[in-house]
C-alpha cells in the first residue's frame, strides 16, 4: 500500500482525553473506565482499550506514557509473554489481559515506553479478530504545515 500522510490544522482534532493528562494512574484509570465497574469483568478490557485509544490519539510525552504504563500494570491478571514482534519486525515486550470474552495484546517498545501494536481477539462462542491497532510513527510539533519525524 502506499504511504499516506494526514494533515490537521490545530484545533481541528479533539483529544480521547482533556488536556493536561494526570500523572496519577489511579486518575488516569478513573477517566479511562468508571471505578464504578471495576467489579465488572469488562473492567480490564475497558481499560486497556482506553490506553490503546489514548496512545493512538494523543501524543503522549515520556511522564504521560509512564502513567499509561502504571495504569496497565494495575490491571489484573496482566501476563507478561516475553519479547515477540509485530508485521513489522518491531520487537517488543508483548502482554496480554483476558477478560469478558476476549484476549487483548499489547506490544510496548522497552526503551521508550510506547505502544507500537495492539490487537484483540474474541475467545467466546465466535471467536475471532476484533480489531488491531499498529502505531506507524507518531510525533508532536507546534508549527503548522510541518510533518513530525522522529
Amino acid at each position: 500500500m502506499p504511504e499516506t500522510t494526514t494533515q490537521r490544522l490545530s484545533g481541528s482534532l479533539h483529544p480521547y482525553l482533556p488536556e493536561p493528562l494526570p500523572n496519577d494512574a489511579h486518575t488516569l484509570a478513573d477517566m479511562l473506565a468508571p471505578r464504578e465497574l471495576a467489579n465488572d469483568p469488562a473492567y480490564p478490557r475497558l481499560l486497556v482499550n482506553g490506553v490503546v485509544a489514548l496512545a493512538s490519539t494523543q501524543y503522549l510525552n515520556q511522564a504521560q506514557r509512564a502513567t499509561t504504563l502504571r495504569v496497565l500494570a494495575a490491571i489484573p491478571r496482566i501476563t507478561y509473554r516475553g519479547q515477540s514482534t509485530d508485521i513489522l519486525g518491531r520487537t517488543g515486550l508483548t502482554f496480554t489481559i483476558t477478560a469478558d470474552g476476549s484476549t487483548s495484546q499489547l506490544l510496548i517498545n522497552p526503551h521508550s515506553g510506547e505502544i507500537l501494536a495492539a490487537h484483540e481477539r474474541l475467545t467466546s462462542r465466535r471467536p475471532g479478530l476484533f480489531s488491531a491497532v499498529l502505531i506507524l510513527e507518531r510525533g508532536h510539533t507546534t508549527h503548522p504545515g510541518t510533518i513530525p519525524r522522529p
